[in-house]
C-alpha cells in the first residue's frame, strides 16, 4: 500500500492581534466570555494592509523548509479563499519565492474550513498515484480583507493565518481513506 506520513507541520501568524476585549469595546452587546466558552476563541491575529495570503504562506512554507531538504519537495499544494491574484496562481509565485525546484507540480484550490482535510486527500492522492513523493501543503488566509469593519459575527470568529504540512510517501504509515461530502 501506498502510504504517506506528516513529516512536518509549521505555522506563522500575523503580529497584530484583535482580542474579544477589543471587539467588546467596538460592539457593546458582544459577549467575549460566550464566544470563548463556545468556539475557544479569545483573540484573533489580523494582517496588515500589506501583508497577503501568499506573505503568509510563504512565512510558514520558509519555517517549515528550514527542517526539511527544499529540494525534496515534489508538488505544493496552495488551500486559501484570498488569492494574491487571479492568475497567475498563488501557488506558482510561493513556489518561486520558496526557492523550490521549477519541475514540480503546483496548485491552488479554493476551500475554507474543510481545506486542510481536503489537502491532506489531495496529497495523498498525489502519493499513491506515484505523481510525487512529497507534498508541501500550505492553507493560508487573509479574511480579515474581506470582513466588513461592523461585522460583529464574523470578526469575532476569523482571523488570519498560514500553515505548512510537508507529506512523504512512507511504506508503513498511511493516513486512511477520506470520506468527503457537500452539501451546496
Amino acid at each position: 500500500m501506498n502510504g504517506i506520513k506528516i513529516e512536518g507541520i509549521e505555522f506563522f501568524v500575523p503580529e497584530t492581534t484583535l482580542s474579544s476585549l477589543d471587539l467588546q469595546k467596538e460592539f457593546p452587546s458582544f459577549q467575549p466570555k460566550k464566544v470563548e466558552e463556545k468556539i475557544g476563541i479569545k483573540q484573533r491575529h489580523i494582517a496588515s494592509l500589506d501583508q497577503t495570503a501568499v506573505d503568509l504562506a510563504y512565512e510558514a512554507g520558509e519555517r517549515l523548509l528550514r527542517r526539511i531538504d527544499r529540494s525534496e519537495v515534489d508538488f505544493l499544494l496552495l488551500c486559501t479563499q484570498t488569492p494574491e491574484y487571479i492568475l497567475p496562481t498563488s501557488a506558482c509565485i510561493l513556489q518561486d519565492r520558496l526557492g523550490l525546484r521549477q519541475n514540480i507540480g503546483a496548485l491552488d484550490f479554493n476551500l475554507g474550513c474543510s481545506g486542510y482535510v481536503y489537502g491532506l486527500s489531495l496529497a495523498k492522492g498525489l502519493i499513491a498515484a506515484g505523481v510525487a513523493e512529497s507534498v508541501l501543503l500550505i492553507t493560508s488566509d487573509t479574511y480579515s480583507k474581506l470582513i466588513h469593519e461592523k461585522d460583529k459575527g464574523n470578526r469575532a470568529i476569523f482571523g488570519d493565518g498560514a500553515a505548512a504540512t510537508y507529506l512523504k510517501k512512507n511504506t508503513s504509515n498511511y493516513i486512511h481513506n477520506f470520506v468527503l461530502g457537500t452539501d451546496g
